[in-house]
C-alpha cells in the first residue's frame, strides 16, 4: 500500500523552557544558570507569570522564592512569589487563559485541525490531563520525564518527595522515565502498578487486560487491593515481583483471578504497536474487523461491516490516524471494498458487487 501520510507537530518553546527551569530548581541553579534565568524572565512578562504558576502547581515555591531577586523589579514578581509561598499548602488553579496556552506546548496533534482538551484541576493533589477522541498530547514532567498521551485518555499525575505517580484511568500512554533511583516512577492502571527507575514503556487500558510494552530497560509489576489507598507504602513492590524487560510485551489481567502473561515481541511488532506516537496506524495482516476497531479509537465515525465474510479480510498498510477520507479511498481501490458514507457519523462497508 502506498498511502503514507506525514505528521505535523506543534511545539511551544516557552512552556518547554519553563518546565526545564522548574526541573533544574531541584538541584539549585549555578551562577551561569541564574544569569540565564534572569535573562529569560526579562524577555517576556508571560515568562514570569508562567514560572510562578508552574512552581506553585509543582510545589516548588520555596525554590522560586530563593530566586526572587532575579525577577525584574517592575513586575513586582518578588511580592507575588512571597504571597504565594505563604500559602504553599494551597494549590493554585491555573487561569483559564494560561491553561489554554499550555495546550499549545503540550499538544502533538494527530490531525492538523483539532485542539487538545487538556484539563488542569486540583484533585487530591493530582494534576489531570485528558485527551478527546482523535487527540494526543506530549507532557513534560518536573523531573524531565516525558509522557505521550494517546487518544481518549485520562491521566492523573502526582509527584511527592517519595514517589512519582501516573494514574492512567483510561486510554494509553508511553513514558520515557528520567532516572531517579530514590524515587521510582509508578504507573497505576486498574489496580496494577508498573514501576521503573529509569526506562521507557507503554501502557494501554483495554476492556479485559492491561497491555504493557517495554521499549527500554526493565519494569516490575505490583498489585493493589481494590480498597488500598495509593501511597508510598502501597507503591513498595517486592524485588521478586513479575519483571518485564526491553522487547517484551505483557498482558496483565484486570481480574485478580486472571494470570499475567509475558512474552517476547518482535521489534517490528513493537514499532507497529507504537506507531500512534508518529500519528500513524500500521496493520500487517489484521482482519478488517480488528483494523476497524483500532481505527475507531481515533475518530467519532462508526464503521459497520455489513458482510460477515468481509470481516475476515486481511488488511496491511499504514494510515494516518483520523484520516477517514484517505482510509475510505484505500479500502475502495486496494481492497475491493465498497464504502457507503451514510451520514457524518456512520460508514458502512460492503463487498464490491
Amino acid at each position: 500500500m502506498t498511502n503514507v501520510y506525514s505528521l505535523n507537530n506543534d511545539d511551544d518553546a516557552m512552556f518547554d523552557q519553563a518546565s526545564i527551569w522548574i526541573a533544574r530548581m531541584d538541584r539549585s541553579l549555578t551562577e551561569l544558570e541564574q544569569a540565564e534565568f534572569k535573562t529569560w524572565l526579562s524577555e517576556n512578562a508571560q515568562h514570569q507569570k508562567l514560572i510562578i504558576e508552574m512552581a506553585s502547581m509543582w510545589d516548588k515555591m520555596d525554590s522560586l522564592d530563593r530566586l526572587a531577586d532575579l525577577f525584574p523589579v517592575s513586575t513586582k514578581a518578588k511580592s507575588v512569589t512571597k504571597s504565594v509561598t505563604k500559602s504553599a499548602a494551597k494549590v493554585t488553579q491555573w487561569p483559564l487563559a494560561l491553561a489554554a496556552s499550555m495546550v499549545l506546548a503540550l499538544f502533538v496533534a494527530f490531525f492538523t485541525d483539532i485542539t487538545l482538551n487538556s484539563l488542569w484541576q486540583e484533585e487530591a493533589q493530582f494534576v489531570r490531563y485528558e485527551t478527546a477522541v482523535g487527540e494526543s498530547s506530549t507532557i513534560y514532567l518536573p523531573d524531565n520525564s516525558k509522557v505521550l498521551l494517546n487518544t481518549d485518555s485520562v491521566l492523573l499525575v502526582r509527584y511527592t518527595d517519595d514517589y512519582r505517580l501516573l494514574d492512567l484511568q483510561r486510554g494509553e500512554l508511553h513514558v520515557e522515565v528520567a532516572h531517579d533511583k530514590s524515587r521510582p516512577l509508578s504507573v497505576v492502571a486498574n489496580h496494577k502498578v508498573i514501576q521503573a527507575v529509569g526506562t521507557a514503556f507503554s501502557v494501554q487500558v483495554k476492556a479485559s487486560e492491561i497491555e504493557l510494552i517495554v521499549t527500554e530497560g526493565k519494569v516490575i509489576i505490583g498489585q493493589l487491593n481494590k480498597e488500598q489507598e495509593v501511597n508510598e507504602t502501597a507503591l513498595i513492590i517486592p524485588s521478586s515481583s513479575l519483571a518485564v524487560s526491553k522487547g517484551e510485551i505483557a498482558s496483565l489481567a484486570i481480574t485478580k483471578a486472571g494470570i499475567d502473561k509475558v512474552s517476547v515481541i518482535d521489534k517490528k511488532l513493537i514499532k507497529q504497536s507504537l506507531s500512534w506516537r508518529q500519528g500513524h496506524l500500521v496493520f500487517n495482516g489484521e482482519t478488517l474487523a480488528e483494523a476497524m476497531e483500532e481505527v475507531s479509537r481515533y475518530t467519532s465515525v462508526t464503521f459497520e461491516i455489513a458482510d460477515e465474510d468481509l470481516k475476515k479480510i486481511k488488511i496491511a498498510g499504514r494510515f494516518k490516524t483520523g484520516d477517514i477520507k484517505g482510509l475510505i479511498d484505500v479500502l475502495n481501490h486496494n481492497f475491493n471494498i465498497k464504502t457507503d458514507r451514510v451520514n457524518k457519523g456512520l460508514v458502512v462497508l460492503r463487498k464490491q458487487s
